[in-house]
């Protein structure tokens, strides 16, 4: 009995102390607590679905951006210097290459500081890639991430820059002509290519040495274009005209035939870029001029199935359009003509005997309009009747 007392008063203890509640340890919970919180903090929270207002804002919002870059917001001469080891560039004339070289761009900020930028090179083109066209290559131009702030690059991602082609004045001419037929169509349209005017002073890297400075021409992005017309680039081939936006299109045929133009096709996406808008309207813009009337550079020929001696001769190659639509298409074009024509003596560095060269032309183009026999002739018989080209 002695020894079963302290062994019932040990189970008496332990019963007494299990009966008793137990104080949380509430500080070894805390971290679970706080796990738990993030845990559910970090869950995706679902987006909310797309509206016509919603995506109206992101339009309107992209479109505002693309058109106050300051590239395009002044129509000053931009100077600037581009350094690379030109050597090497040079020899680079693959148009399916994507290499790329190291440069260095110095323009003047908005305080009127020179800023030096590292940038990334790549040849581009066709005809003026090959050896035989052009010793200076034009380039495509691409920017880094961080450092574009408060220069007039700000903003962009890549550039395509247009270049002299030859150390030869005769050629800077064509760069300042080419320019104006980009300002024609932006009077024209806001569905185009914006382009700025520069003097580039080009050095060689591996020399030191400057090797020229030359008209240079920067041209919009493909991306800003189409952010401002409310849309995206798009690689549509094998368009037919009904596939496309017709005052859109109507305009660009026009245009084309206003500088003497034939060196374009939809169908095959040369020297034109197609944009889709959400509403699903396609919409045409054309570039590159160089083989244009306008221009009328030594190297442009046309080809020979059009049977037109000259880049110079006019050539329609737009659709067929009831007579109605044709008119009012025209009457936009003759709205335009003193604006269009002041713009030849807005071209900085164009020379007064290329200056009314270009004005001679271009006049031409505006008293055909007021000449209904020769509308007939160029609009109406010559127009193309046939799905697409």
């Amino acid at each position: 009995m002695r020894r079963l007392v302290p062994a019932l008063c040990s189970l008496g203890l332990v019963a007494l102390v299990a009966s008793t509640p137990q104080a949380a340890p509430a500080r070894r919970d805390v971290p679970n607590a706080e796990l738990q919180d993030t845990a559910k903090a970090k869950e995706k929270v679902p987006k909310p679905p797309r509206t016509p207002a919603a995506d109206s804002v992101r339009l309107d919002k992209r479109a505002k951006d693309a058109s106050a870059r300051p590239l395009f917001t002044s129509r000053d001469p931009l100077p600037f210097t581009l350094t690379a080891n030109f050597g090497q560039i040079s020899r680079e004339r693959d148009s399916t290459s994507k290499k790329e070289f190291d440069g260095t761009l110095v323009v003047r900020d908005e305080a009127g500081t020179d800023r030096s930028v590292k940038v990334r090179l790549r040849t581009r083109g066709h005809f003026r890639l090959m050896a035989r066209t052009c010793r200076f290559v034009n380039l495509l131009v691409l920017f880094p991430d961080k450092g574009l702030k408060g220069t007039p690059f700000e903003g962009q991602k890549s550039l395509k820059l247009g270049a002299h082609c030859q150390n030869d004045s005769k050629y800077e001419q064509y760069v300042l002509k080419e320019y104006l037929a980009y300002r024609i169509f932006n009077l024209v349209t806001e569905v185009s290519f914006r382009a700025r005017l520069s003097t580039g002073t080009y050095v060689d890297s591996a020399s030191g040495r400057p090797l020229q400075t030359r008209a240079a021409l920067w041209i919009e992005s493909e991306a800003d274009v189409a952010s401002r017309a409310r849309g995206q680039m798009r690689d549509l081939r094998r368009a037919l005209f009904a596939d496309v936006d017709a005052p859109t299109l109507d305009q660009m045929a026009l245009f084309e035939y206003a500088i003497g133009n034939t060196d374009w096709s939809i169908y095959a996406l040369h020297n034109v870029r197609v944009i889709r808008q959400d509403n699903g309207i396609v919409l045409p813009v054309p570039y590159d001029f160089d083989f244009s009337g306008l221009v009328d550079a030594s190297y442009a020929i046309p080809p020979p199935q059009l049977a037109i001696k000259s880049v110079r001769e006019r050539l329609f190659r737009g659709p067929c359009r009831p007579r109605d639509v044709l008119t009012e298409r025209l009457t936009l074009w003759q709205a335009r003509r003193a604006a269009i024509l002041n713009e030849v003596g807005q071209v900085q560095g164009l020379e007064p005997r290329e200056a009314q060269y270009t004005r001679e032309y271009l006049t031409e183009f505006f008293d055909m309009l007021n000449d209904p026999r020769q509308v007939k002739r160029a609009f109406v018989d010559g127009c193309l009747d046939k799905p697409g080209m």
